[in-house]
């Protein structure tokens, strides 16, 4: 009765506290609907309820009727964007009863202090969310472990985005088809790290190209003494050296002597690797290499076939598009690419066991080895794939999966794949283990992988683990020379890449396919150089430590041959790329004049300035817009020219609605009008157009060899416009000096995309204090991007939870 007594009594007493917690709860979510109405109804009645109350709710927001329980995430969103509209003058707007600054100032700065509060009650348990290896990084860190090199990404389901990346802990979740695909993946991975190497004998053979080309091709090829002269284009020809077969996996040299026909400037080809016989095999593109006119240059490298019956194809790209026959080549004065000869040499020796073998099976003979064997290899494996030490008794349940193997009869092998392949779908591996020794402050185990995914999109290397160990990572000096070691290592790739790629949304570049009829010039070439154009430029000024108002407008590019014939600047030749001086009459400069943009914020038969005017507003200024009201039906472009885009988007923008977003984006898309959907420069439009009014390509000395361009021109571009300021321009140069007028709008857009890709968890409300301080300290360089990078490695935001 007595220990019932007391139970009762407990339990009463809990829920005495429990309910005045809850009152407490109660009177501050009112006092905070009090406060925050009290704050902003006085403002909102006199400036905003006319179009945002009871008679009329554009855009389907009523301020009289906001929820002002700011603890819950879509109210206090709501709040911020009300904040950030009044704050850059966007609202009320012009026609509106305006408030004086002061009240603007005033407003702002007091719901800016509400917000603040509940951010902070917010982020209590840290501002990033746990967070998983997202498919790249999943196949990175397996590569590195088992020193491989195997592609199983695509085995993967395509990771969810949030604010444009891949790596944002709330949009990567995890479902039982996604383990059983890890589990699939890290088969293949350890199939290729345990794979036995061939004992065959390396031999070199010379091959005549012509040899090896199916007779139904023969017609488009001219025969040689000296192998064969290549006039088809593009990626599907059939000029694979089928009399080679690679007789085992492993390591080729390849050697190719090749020339231009007719043609005083080099000739691109493409050189691929794999199997273009079976269909459905997966191929590689090796690269662009330059055959220059006269004596047949010799290009050569050494590669990995992955299979047997692998061989090498070479095919000529960006020549004209000809029509010939077999009696009219001696005679076409045109371009070809000749083939001497092409030459194999392997597969070349390698040694046993190799380093990916003793990655998985270290000192132990897979026929010999026993469960005290397996144990050993396993708590050795664990700190590597954990990425930090490993905690007594960590190694059991993957030990017991073992012995559980072993004791069904299974072969050692059997049984220690089992225990690696229950590691590599572990949470323990699969989730970034971002834990903190004082407070919320990163431990150095965390800072390595954050730093390390951040930069290398893989896992911590042996000096990364080896000072966290030693807990002298997060010393200033020590992480300021880590990260210039990392920027300078051939993996910082991965950062340019895979950062770029989704902050300017050039992962969608083979989202769309240019028209033919009006695009004949695109080809494989113009699209892969104009991909590599932004990496390097973004390369050019992480190294160099530009400015990044270079993203809105520089007075360089980096070019190769191929992108400066479609740009029309004179005098740059060949595949490779260098730095090229711009000029006015170029017209480019900037991400923004760079074709790889202009591709993806187009589609394949025209522009749009809307879809161009959101891409600047979000992923340059860091301004998105939201998403369009329901039934409101898209502007479709005549692709006739009977009337332009400007007229089109004139009648949108005069509805009410969607005035008040329009006005922000046109300006920017119309300042792109001039840049086609291929990136190139034009005065007018092209439009389908009937064969009298096609433009003319059939001169000089080709001209009757030429396939006819079959597209008219239409009116003419008109780029000017009005800014929501009142501001005009009349063309995207002048444009960009109005920009870059706010260098700091440039730098703080950029800068919190990467803190979102750093750290996997968008920027926040009450981040802009430690936003505000990597900014200031980006200043003294200039906003220079590898200072940028420095300033928020040693900021807040990337090292506490």
């Amino acid at each position: 009765m007595i220990r019932f007594k007391k139970q009762y009594c407990l339990m009463a007493g809990l829920l005495l506290v429990s309910a005045a917690l809850q009152t407490a709860e109660n009177s501050s979510v009112a006092s905070d609907r009090d406060d925050i109405n009290s704050i902003a109804g006085p403002f909102f009645e006199q400036h905003c309820l006319r179009c945002h109350g009871p008679t009329k709710s554009k855009g389907d927001l009523r301020l009289d009727q906001l929820d002002a329980e700011l603890t819950e995430p879509s109210t206090f969103d709501r709040w911020q964007g009300i904040v950030a509209r009044v704050a850059s003058g966007e609202m009320p707007p012009e026609k509106e009863p305006h408030p004086k600054p002061d009240q603007i100032a005033d407003l702002v700065t007091r719901l800016s202090a509400r917000l603040d509060e509940a951010a902070t009650k917010r982020i209590s348990e840290g501002r990033v969310v746990l967070r998983r290896l997202n498919r790249v990084e999943y196949e990175n860190t397996l590569n590195d472990l088992f020193d491989v090199n195997v592609s199983v990404k695509d085995m993967l389901p395509e990771d969810a985005t949030a604010q444009g990346f891949d790596n944002v802990g709330a949009a990567l979740n995890v479902s039982p088809v996604l383990i059983e695909r890890y589990l699939e993946a890290a088969d293949v991975v350890l199939d290729a790290a345990i794979a036995p190497v061939h004992n065959l004998i390396s031999k070199k053979e010379r091959f005549d190209l012509y040899d090896s080309l199916p007779s139904w091709f023969l017609a488009g090829v001219w025969k040689q003494d000296e192998g064969v002269i290549l006039f088809r284009t593009g990626g599907n020809s059939a000029t694979d050296l089928r009399k080679f077969r690679a007789p085992a996996p492993g390591r080729y040299r390849f050697r190719i002597a090749a020339s231009a026909h007719n043609s005083e400037a080099t000739l691109p080809l493409a050189v691929l690797l794999g199997n273009f016989v079976v269909s459905g095999n997966p191929t590689r593109h090796i690269g662009y290499f330059d055959a220059p006119p006269g004596e047949p240059a010799i290009i050569e490298f050494e590669e990995r076939l992955l299979k047997k019956n692998d061989t090498i194809k070479v095919t000529p790209v960006a020549l004209p598009f000809v029509y010939l026959k077999q009696e009219t080549m001696p005679e076409y004065p045109g371009p070809g690419l000749h083939i001497h000869w092409m030459e194999v040499e392997g597969p070349f020796p390698e040694a046993w066991p190799t380093r990916s073998f003793r990655r998985v099976f270290g000192d132990v003979d897979p026929k010999r080895g026993t469960l005290e064997n397996a144990k050993k290899l396993v708590r050795e494996f664990l700190p590597k794939a954990f990425r930090r030490p490993l905690n007594e008794g960590e190694e059991q349940p993957f030990v017991a999966l073992a012995a559980a193997s072993l004791e069904s009869g299974e072969s050692f092998e059997t049984a220690l794949r089992a225990a690696l392949k229950a590691v590599l779908a572990s949470p323990k591996f699969l989730y970034f283990r971002e834990s903190a020794d004082d407070g919320d402050a990163l431990d150095d185990y965390a800072l390595a992988s954050r730093l390390s995914y951040f930069l290398w999109s893989t896992m911590p290397d042996e000096m990364l683990l080896s000072l966290a160990s030693r807990s002298e990572l997060h010393k200033p000096e020590v992480l300021h020379a880590q990260v210039e070691r990392m920027l300078q290592d051939p993996k910082a790739r991965a950062f340019t890449e895979h950062f770029t790629d989704q902050w300017l949304s050039l992962r969608d570049i083979d989202a769309t396919t240019p028209d033919k009829l009006l695009y004949p010039e695109f080809e494989e070439l113009l699209q892969w150089s104009s991909l590599h154009e932004t990496r390097l430029f973004f390369n050019e000024l992480l190294q160099e430590n530009l400015s990044v108002q270079n993203f809105i407008d520089s007075d360089f590019a980096m070019l190769n041959g191929r992108l400066a014939e479609h740009y029309g600047i004179p005098d740059v030749y060949g595949v490779e790329f260098r730095k090229v001086a711009l000029l006015p009459e170029y017209h480019r400069g900037g991400v923004m004049t760079q074709a790889s943009v202009l591709k993806v914020t187009a589609n394949g038969s025209n522009t749009s300035p809307v879809l161009r005017g959101v891409w600047v507003l979000d992923r340059i200024l860091g301004q998105p817009v939201p998403a369009p009201p329901p039934n409101v039906p898209a502007v479709e472009p005549d692709i006739r020219g009977a009337s332009t885009i400007r007229e089109q988007l004139v009648k949108h923008r005069a509805t009410e609605n969607c005035n008040s977003c329009h006005s922000r984006i046109d300006p920017l898309g119309f300042a792109l009008e001039n840049y086609d959907v291929i990136g190139g420069w034009r005065d007018r439009y092209r439009v389908v157009a009937d064969r009298k009014d096609w433009v003319n390509n059939r001169v000089g000395p080709l001209a009757k060899y030429l396939a006819a361009w079959q597209y008219g021109l239409g009116q003419p571009i008109d780029a000017g416009e009005i800014v929501p300021d009142g501001r005009a321009f009349s063309n995207l140069n002048e444009l960009k000096q109005l920009l870059l007028v706010d260098p700091e709008q440039i730098a703080r857009s950029l800068t919190e995309k990467l803190v979102t890709y750093s750290t996997g968890q968008p920027v926040g409300f009450s981040d802009r204090k430690a936003v505000n301080q990597i900014l200031s300290e980006a200043k003294l360089s200039n906003y220079g991007l590898r200072s940028l990078v420095h300033a928020i490695v040693v900021s807040d935001l990337f090292q506490k939870k």
